[in-house]
C-alpha cells in the first residue's frame, strides 16, 4: 500500500528551403515521482504507529488516522488533539460507541489485549499528529491467490490474531465472559457448533456476551465487505 513515469522525449525535424537542414529537439530528462521521507520520530512514537496498524486501528478510523473508512467512526486526526491523554487512554481501554446496535460499529474494550506500554505509545503517536513510520503499513492480500491466502492476511490485517490468536488458536483472557478467555476458532467442536454462515454472520454483526469490561467482538458489517467476509470464513475452514 511506486510507480515511476517516463516522458518521451520528441525529436524534430525541419527541413530548410534549399538546403537539406534539420534540426534535432534534445529529448526531456525522465520524471521519477520519489516516495515522501517519513519524518523523523521518537522510539515511542514508532511503537505507537507500529500498534496502529497491528490492532487494526487504521482499518476503522483510516490510514494514519485519516477516517473515510466508515461515516460512524471518527477521523482521529480531527479530534485526537482537543483529547487528553487521560482521555485518549480511558477511550483505548474501554471503549465507546454503542455495541448493542449491530449495524454499526463499535470501539471494543481493549483493556486486556493491548498493553499499557502499547496503550501509552498509541497515545503518543496520536498526540505526535500521526507522523508517517517506515514500515508502519498494514498487510495487503495477495491478488489472484485464492480466498484462503486472502483471507489469511485479512486475519492478520483486521487484528483477528490479536484477540483470537495466531492460527485462531485462542486463550487470550477474557475475565468476565462466560468462558473466561476468548474462544479459540479452531477444532472439529467449533466447526461443528458453528456453520460457515454463522462465522459470517457473527463477524457481520459482533458478538457482545457477558458484562463489562468484557472484550467484545466489534461489528465489521460497515468495514469488511461480503467478499473480504466470506475470505476470512474460508481460511478459517481450514484451521482444523
Amino acid at each position: 500500500m511506486l510507480a515511476a513515469g517516463f516522458v518521451g522525449g520528441a525529436i524534430g525535424w525541419s527541413i530548410g528551403g534549399g538546403g537539406g537542414s534539420a534540426s534535432t529537439a534534445a529529448a526531456s530528462t525522465p520524471a521519477v515521482s520519489t516516495p515522501p521521507t517519513p519524518a523523523q520520530v521518537s522510539d515511542q512514537e514508532a511503537f505507537g504507529a507500529h500498534a496502529f496498524v497491528q490492532f487494526a486501528c487504521a482499518q476503522c478510523h483510516g490510514d494514519r488516522g485519516a477516517g473515510g473508512v466508515s461515516p460512524d467512526v471518527p477521523a482521529l486526526q480531527s479530534v485526537a488533539s482537543s483529547l487528553t491523554v487521560a482521555q485518549l487512554t480511558s477511550i483505548i481501554e474501554h471503549g465507546a460507541g454503542v455495541s448493542k446496535n449491530p449495524t454499526k460499529p463499535f470501539m471494543p474494550i481493549w483493556h486486556g489485549v493491548i498493553s499499557r506500554q502499547q496503550i501509552a505509545a498509541l497515545v503518543g503517536y496520536m498526540k505526535a499528529g500521526f507522523p508517517q513510520v517506515a514500515g508502519a503499513v498494514p498487510i495487503e492480500p495477495p491478488a489472484n491467490q485464492g480466498d484462503v491466502v486472502a483471507g489469511q492476511a485479512l486475519y492478520q490485517r483486521y487484528g483477528c490474531e490479536n484477540c483470537h490468536g495466531p492460527n485462531g488458536l485462542g486463550g487470550v483472557p477474557n475475565p468476565q465472559s462466560p468462558d473466561t478467555t476468548i474462544p479459540s476458532l479452531v477444532g472439529k467442536d467449533f466447526h461443528t457448533e458453528f456453520s460457515d454462515k454463522d462465522i459470517a454472520a457473527i463477524i457481520r454483526s459482533g458478538s457482545v456476551l457477558g458484562k463489562a469490561p468484557i472484550v467484545s467482538m466489534p461489528h465489521w458489517g460497515t468495514i469488511l465487505s461480503d467478499q473480504q467476509i466470506a475470505q476470512i470464513v474460508a481460511y478459517l475452514t481450514t484451521l482444523t
